[in-house]
């Protein structure tokens, strides 16, 4: 098992420095005029929230908050409360993280035993594939998995094509693939708009985000965030999302043909608790990743980062996050302000200890 030590540094620098900076918050409690020192280059910014304040007006040092490479990120509890958020609700790309409220959508329009077939149009979308064929016919399970494992685009094209028709079909209407897409991307913004995402606006199933499929669309870190832990909500969801290796079953010119899927996801195997993971990537988008982690103690956690410095900093930064939150999670406004620094500050020295 995973161990749930911090992995990279909650404060990174030595332990003197870790010592100066408390001296120095110690001091701004008591109304004295010295200033803890700063390293330079932090990793941590004034304006990161940290359950719901700056570290300034939680009266801490800024190098308190987690160390990250990312350019947004954001950590939801199980009650959906902000434990940790830059530039949080800031547009930006979000390429394949879209696919879960694809995923949302479609268990909320198919019927459990629908069958998705897989069209030309599904099949010729190109980029991250799931390996389908056009003609393919498979169970909606087998379809979410595909979206969710494998970050299927020919997947979430086939979904949205499918439950676009039964969405037409209740209006009076029907259409080609292309009118079907159009009216599923509608009902994922409706969904958007149902639960609250004021920063983001849907233009396809799968988060393509250029050439052709450079239309507008965005999003942002803290809303990735509420979308995740909704759909964590979803039985079937939670069900197709924690894979790091799957097998499904498609029907390939009338016999069943096995396609072994994997996940681009390191965490699923290597980080204690977790339980659901979407990674995503395009040029705009950067390295993004969504996860979950549930290490039954009663609580449950969502991260998003997005723009992270590479592939492998994304999965970094999101153990940071959890982490950080982890550790940090008494503090929240169940203590007198002397605890809660006292905690931030012991914290910060055993994390210094492990480097």
């Amino acid at each position: 098992m995973a161990s749930s030590r911090p992995t990279k540094s909650f404060i990174a620098f030595s332990h003197q420095s870790v010592r100066a900076a408390s001296v120095g918050v110690l001091c701004l409690a008591l109304g004295l005029g010295c200033i803890a020192p700063t390293p330079a280059h932090a990793a941590a910014e004034e304006s990161d929230l940290l359950f719901g304040q700056t570290a300034l007006q939680h009266g801490i040092p800024v190098r308190s908050g987690p160390d990250l490479e990312a350019s947004y990120a954001s950590v939801l509890d199980e009650g959906g409360d902000l434990c940790f958020g830059r530039r949080a609700t800031d547009q930006a790309q979000i390429a394949s993280l879209t696919k879960i409220m694809t995923a949302i959508v479609a268990l909320e329009t198919l019927s459990p035993d629908a069958a998705i077939k897989v069209t030309p149009t599904a099949a010729s979308v190109g980029e991250s594939s799931a390996g389908l064929m056009q003609g393919d016919v498979m169970t909606l399970d087998a379809s979410l998995k595909a979206l969710l494992t494998a970050s299927g685009n020919d997947a979430a094209t086939a979904l949205a094509e499918a439950a676009g028709t039964i969405i037409l079909a209740d209006q009076g209407l029907s259409g080609d693939g292309y009118a079907c897409q159009a009216a599923f991307v509608d009902a994922m913004n409706a969904k958007g708009s149902a639960l609250g995402l004021v920063n983001t606006c849907f233009t396809n199933p799968h988060g393509l985000d250029f050439d052709a499929w450079a239309q507008g669309q965005y999003s942002c870190a803290q809303d990735v965030a509420v979308m995740l832990r909704y759909g964590m909500g979803i039985e079937r969801f939670r069900a197709s999302i924690g894979f790091s290796n799957v097998d499904i079953a498609v029907n390939r010119n009338g016999s069943e043909t096995t396609l072994s899927l994997s996940n681009t996801d390191t965490m699923l195997q290597t980080y204690e608790g977790t339980c659901a993971a979407k990674t995503g990537y395009t040029l705009a988008a950067g390295p993004c990743v969504a996860t979950a982690v549930n290490r039954g103690d009663g609580h449950e956690y969502y991260a998003v980062v997005l723009g992270s410095s590479s592939k492998p900093q994304r999965f970094a930064d999101s153990e940071t996050l959890y982490d950080w939150t982890y550790a940090t999670r008494e503090t929240r406004a169940t203590l007198p302000w002397h605890k809660r620094i006292g905690l931030w500050i012991d914290y910060a020295l055993d994390t210094a200890a492990s480097i």
